[in-house]
């Protein structure tokens, strides 16, 4: 028996916000993370942490003080590789 619901499904997160960059200030960041439809809200959170201390930004122990996390969008399920044949 197969499952018709086994799609891998994720949820993208926009983000936006001013972050202090050591030495040149604050700057605008802006982007998107993508994390499974199941994770919950800080896994997203670290995600950008992890990319902006990456780039050397000082970012405070509570995000929200800096980051504007948009809710998700659930992404698409893409179509199965179904190839079966089919009559024409």
């Amino acid at each position: 028996m197969k499952s018709t619901n086994a799609a891998h499904r994720e949820v993208i997160h926009h983000w936006f916000g001013w972050v202090t960059v050591p030495g040149h200030g604050p700057a605008w960041a802006r982007g998107h993370v993508t994390v499974p439809l199941c994770a919950p809200r800080e896994q997203a959170c670290r995600l950008i942490v992890a990319w902006l201390r990456g780039r050397g930004c000082a970012v405070p122990a509570d995000l929200s003080q800096v980051i504007t996390l948009l809710p998700g969008q659930i992404t698409p399920v893409p179509p199965a590789d179904d190839t079966t044949p089919r009559s024409v």
